[in-house]
């Protein structure tokens, strides 16, 4: 009787443990797991206030939070119209993403269109089983939801009960007060629902918010009521929809997202109706004339078969009517701004600016600025679309305005001195609020938004506006303070003059690798190793030395290690990259990295240093590199320690350096330097030849040239290498003063000079002219010596052939078979299997390795006890597969 065959059964596993684990739900959620209590708060919140406006009723959010045992339990309740039972059933669906507003564009808070299954799954993710309770139309419903070890989502859902609650929606989820980490260390899990109650309070001037904190002491309860008047409005999702909002892309995703409904059971809705949905398409005639350009379309499902004509109905919708104005996004009132901060930290004085402004696809944009100095410390309050934010919502744009530059509204603040800093005097609050109906995120966690560029000038200069006198007050305080810091270095001059700079540098600096190292052999920057100097050097010279970084980093420090050897662990931060041909990697020019890295054979025989790291996109995509067997070095700045180890690295006489810069004194002064650095390594020398850009080529060329003012005299190792329109451009006119010590007269502090930059070429022109200078050098094409032919011809007709054998063997025994099959089998006779205690045993033992790590060492053990005979098993399944392919041939033949 023969043996029972096994029947497979095809299984599924659910891509829904994305929300069930902590690493997958810090990245839906964007944020740490320590700040799940806040995500829980922010997105129930967010969900009230929404039901609340879609139903016409004057939002109530009450935020509480009750500690019973081990566990914390956040209820928010609204007065919405209460989730029905079916839109419950459909949440519970982890295979789809159940959201009425992300293909909708409208100024309405949310988006993700997985709240909710993140909602469920932060619980089980935080070793918690107690249900996720929602009260809602007379039932109270408990849901459990969890991952099986398979990694299925099972849902513990009982019939709902009878609720008391037959107004808005109640929801409860149950958190952990502390959470176990690795090594038995246990953190508490943050909810700072307070904070997000005045914060949602802050920026929903109609709402009522109120937070209930149940615990030993009498219950705290805070509250913040309404502060606006019968006719203020803010845009809800029940709004008709705004052609003009729409670009094509946006509006194809909203009509085959109702195909798909359609397709899935649901209602097909009639093309005329959608149609009626948008704001201005009410009149029955407008909606007749657009239906009228699409011929035997009568329902959304038609589009399908003609997707084109899809943009036919936009484009005539948004010429049949009016783009509103961006007021019609709401506002959130200055006094109620003021009040908020005032309540909260004590308002001294308070600046706002309020920006609107149409984009050039159309969309509107509105930000609110509220900036105070407060009686107590004070915080940023960020918020998008009448919801509070986790963070800068700005944080990806560049904010450019007058005399402040800045990534992101909160670096803007601070430069500002509008940003809170506990070691300031004058204490700071502020709120930036942006509203937009197409909020487009550059993060998953929702919170840097697509800012286009004109949009962030906008809002730069409203930020600007709103901060313009902290800034002048700060420059005031600035100017002080630089008086004060003089006077103490005119006293301090006097004692101890007769110590230099190089003299103080050099004695302290072996008393500064000391306290950096710290009893450590870890590795340190130059620069902070300067930052050690510094201070030990003023004082060794009895008074402020005013050290240059890049002079103490690029000269003084190379040279006392030249008559010292190297400090060891002491590297240089990469100051650009060099990029091989040819496919080859690319290579960032640190010390540490250049100490690695080992020139490839016969890859290249010139290296091309570009001033500017900006300029290597155009270069690459010219492929100039490859037609001339070029490396490019695009630099941003100049580190002549990296540069000269990588020369020193090069094989002698084998390889011509060209350098391409600017027509200014630090362009020159780059080629100069390269030269020097060849000539400083003994032994060693590289070609070196400048190709320009000189002043006397941006003359002839007719290039544009501009003014910029020079701080700094121009170094003697210069001078005599300037002809005299060069001469004449670099030196310039004295524009600025400082008291000379030596005549007790005055010396110029600056110059107004000329200079002409490489961007002043089209990308066209730059690459001509680079070619002509490579052409007149002599530069050709790479072509090694005969016996390096020969042996790369050898070996690149073996690769090939063995290529070809590969090829062969894998279709004759199908070699990944052999290993996957080898390895089934090794893994059910050695039946491996791993517990929490095993691995935290070895996570014990070994504290610097993941337990991804950890399981690699005791699978590695388990294996080798398993006694399994690898030879014999491969040979085994090796024989079987030669057996086939030979009855396979024999059969073809």
């Amino acid at each position: 009787m023969s043996a029972p065959v096994l029947e497979r059964q095809v299984f599924a596993t659910p891509r829904a443990a994305e929300f069930f684990e902590l690493r997958a739900l810090q990245a839906q959620t964007g944020q740490p797991w320590r700040r799940f209590g806040d995500v829980v708060v922010k997105e129930l919140a967010d969900n009230g206030l929404d039901a609340a406006e879609s139903a016409r009723v004057a939002p109530e959010i009450e935020i509480s939070t009750r500690a019973a045992g081990d566990l914390q339990f956040v209820t928010v309740t609204d007065n919405g119209p209460g989730m029905p039972p079916e839109l419950i059933r459909r949440i519970l669906d982890y295979d789809v993403l159940v959201s009425d507003k992300s293909a909708y564009r409208s100024p309405t808070r949310g988006l993700q269109g997985n709240a909710w299954k993140t909602l469920l799954g932060i619980p089980f993710a935080l070793g918690v089983t107690d249900p996720v309770v929602i009260e809602a139309r007379g039932l109270r419903h408990e849901i459990a939801a969890s991952l099986d070890p398979a990694g299925n989502v099972v849902i513990r859902y009982p019939d709902p009960r009878e609720s008391s609650r037959t107004a808005g929606t109640s929801v409860t989820v149950p958190l952990p007060l502390r959470v176990s980490t690795s090594g038995g260390a246990t953190t508490e899990l943050d909810v700072n629902a307070g904070n997000w109650a005045a914060a949602f309070a802050a920026v929903n001037p109609h709402a009522a918010v109120s937070y209930l904190a149940h615990g030993n002491e009498p219950n705290l309860v805070v509250s913040y009521k309404p502060q606006v008047s019968e006719g203020w409005s803010k845009p809800t999702s029940a709004d008709k929809l705004v052609p003009s909002w729409y670009d094509l892309a946006a509006f194809r995703r909203l009509v085959f997202s109702h195909i798909a409904v359609a397709r899935n059971g649901g209602r097909d809705v009639p093309v005329g109706e959608f149609i009626r949905s948008f704001d201005g398409m009410k009149a029955s005639a407008k909606a007749k004339q657009v239906k009228a350009m699409l011929p035997g379309v009568e329902a959304l499902s038609g589009f399908e078969d003609d997707p084109d004509a899809i943009e036919m109905l936009l484009c005539t919708m948004q010429a049949l009517s009016r783009a509103p104005k961006p007021a019609v996004l709401g506002h959130v009132p200055e006094e109620h701004y003021r009040g908020c901060l005032d309540r909260w930290f004590g308002v001294e004085e308070f600046w706002f600016r309020r920006k609107r402004y149409v984009d050039h696809s159309g969309l509107p944009w509105v930000i609110e600025v509220a900036v105070a100095v407060t009686e107590e410390p004070g915080e940023v309050t960020y918020a998008v679309n009448y919801s509070p934010s986790f963070g800068d919502p700005l944080g990806g744009a560049h904010l450019a305005a007058s005399d402040v530059y800045a990534s992101g509204a909160a670096a803007f603040l601070m430069r500002s001195d509008a940003a809170p800093v506990e070691s300031n005097d004058y204490r700071r609050a502020a709120i930036v609020h942006v509203i937009t109906p197409a909020a487009e995120f550059t993060d998953k966690g929702k919170v840097k938004l697509e800012i286009p560029a004109s949009v962030a000038s906008e809002f730069a200069a409203a930020i600007a506006a709103a901060t313009r006198q902290l800034r002048d007050d700060a420059a005031c305080r600035e100017r002080d303070a630089r008086r004060a810091s003089r006077r103490a270095e005119q006293r301090a001059a006097v004692k101890g003059a007769q110590i230099t700079q190089i003299e103080a540098v050099f004695a302290v600096i072996e008393e500064a690798v000391r306290r950096q190292r710290g009893g450590t052999d870890l590795p340190f920057s130059v620069h902070s190793l300067f930052y050690k100097i510094r201070p030990l050097a003023n004082a060794y010279a009895g008074r402020v030395l005013d050290l240059d970084a890049k002079y103490v980093e690029q000269t003084l420090i190379p040279a006392w290690q030249q008559d010292h050897g190297p400090i060891t662990g002491l590297y240089y931060d990469p100051r650009g990259e060099l990029h091989e041909p040819h496919g080859g990697p690319t290579t960032r020019l640190g010390t540490r990295e250049v100490a690695a890295y080992k020139p490839p054979s016969w890859s290249y025989d010139k290296i091309l240093v570009v001033e500017k790291k900006g300029l290597w996109l155009t270069l690459e995509a010219s492929r100039i590199a490859e037609r001339y067997d070029m490396a490019v070095i695009a630099s941003e700045g100049f580190s002549s320690t990296g540069c000269r180890e990588l020369l020193a690295s090069m094989p002698p006489g084998g390889v011509t350096i060209f350098s391409l810069h600017d027509a200014d004194p630090s362009g020159y002064i780059l080629s100069a330097i390269l030269g020097e650095e060849t000539v400083r390594m003994p032994g060693h020398s590289v070609e070196v030849r400048d190709i320009g850009l000189t002043v006397g080529d941006s003359i002839r060329l007719g290039l544009e040239s501009e003014e910029f003012t020079r701080s700094r005299a121009l170094p003697e190792r210069l001078l005599g290498r300037l002809d005299e329109t060069e001469l004449e451009w670099f030196t310039g006119t004295a524009v600025g003063w400082k008291a000379d010590r030596k005549t007790g007269g005055r010396k110029p502090s600056q110059w107004r000079c000329r200079r002409t930059e490489l961007n002043a070429f089209t990308s066209p022109e730059m690459l001509a002219y680079i070619e002509s200078a490579l052409d007149a050098a002599g530069a050709v094409k790479l072509v090694p010596p005969v016996t390096v032919l020969r042996k790369q011809a050898r070996a690149t007709y073996e690769d090939q052939a063995a290529a070809r054998v590969r090829r062969t063997l894998d279709r004759l025994i199908d070699m990944d078979g052999i290993v996957r099959d080898a390895a089934r089998i090794a893994r059910r006779r050695g039946r491996p299997g791993a517990s929490r205690g095993a691995v935290r045993s070895g996570l014990d033992a070994r504290r610097d390795q993941s337990w991804r790590a950890a399981i690699d060492v005791a699978m590695a053990g388990r294996l080798h006890q398993s006694g399994v005979d690898f030879d014999r098993l491969v040979s085994s399944l090796l024989m079987s597969r030669l057996e086939v392919a030979s009855d396979d041939d024999a059969g073809a033949s």
